[in-house]
């Protein structure tokens, strides 16, 4: 199994998943920069967080330019799994591949800390071996972690299964008072109807290795390997 780690300029998450994917998993993994166009042979394609074609006069065009989009369209339109960390989810909201916006944090800061987060749902591959009733401890940090979208897409998205996580204490507790990006209803990561294309705020490569006592970003990598 190859996984591929899509990269944009500025983008610098990719060596931390790449440390992850082989040295803790043996997995084979594939830089893919952002004017490639070739997706062959790739399992599994990632979307690291970072700051996607900093710099640019305009991020947003940076990203729809890319060579890479349309075949990244056209890899996760043929049922191949597709996940956004961070910033990656960003790019799969303003491609469409994912229903939603992110906006800039509530607090118009950028927020670096750890945080924590309950599974909504258990049928999804990066969820299946997660606890409904436990809090991950994940880190996050990003500036543009605010998920937004309407209440009759997010009715939809109740109904399909397509929440993920929520922010919550250590407790697994969901309040507003604990919401770190104000994220409508808490939300830190969603998936799209077909179930294939993912997103999440939080970065679980960052919480693998038990540096501080904390391995838990860890459990969210098993699940997806028993799918593979």
């Amino acid at each position: 199994m190859t996984f591929g780690i899509l990269i944009f300029p500025g983008a610098h998450g990719d060596k931390e998943l790449k440390r992850v994917l082989e040295g803790v998993y043996g997995k084979k993994v594939r830089p893919v920069w952002n004017r490639e166009t070739d997706l062959s042979g790739i399992d599994i394609l990632m979307i690291p967080g970072g700051f996607p074609c900093k710099g640019s006069s305009s991020s947003s065009k940076c990203i729809e330019e890319s060579p890479v989009i349309d075949s990244m369209i056209d890899y996760a339109e043929r049922g191949k799994i597709l996940i956004g960390i961070g910033n990656g989810f960003r790019v799969l909201c303003e491609t469409g591949l994912v229903p939603g916006t992110m906006r800039m944090n509530k607090s118009q800061r950028f927020i670096c800390r750890n945080t924590y987060i309950k599974p909504d749902n258990d049928n999804t591959v990066i969820t299946r071996k997660l606890s409904g009733d436990k809090a991950y401890r994940i880190p996050i940090a990003t500036g543009y972690g605010r998920y937004a979208a309407k209440e009759e897409t997010l009715v939809h998205m109740r109904h399909r299964e397509q929440i993920l996580f929520r922010y919550c204490d250590e407790t697994a507790r969901i309040s507003e008072g604990i919401n770190v990006t104000g994220a409508v209803d808490n939300i830190a990561g969603i998936c799209n109807e077909r179930k294939n294309v993912f997103g999440l705020i939080p970065q679980p490569e960052r919480a693998v290795f038990s540096m501080g006592g904390n391995s838990d970003g860890k459990a969210i990598f098993d699940s997806l390997m028993e799918y593979m």
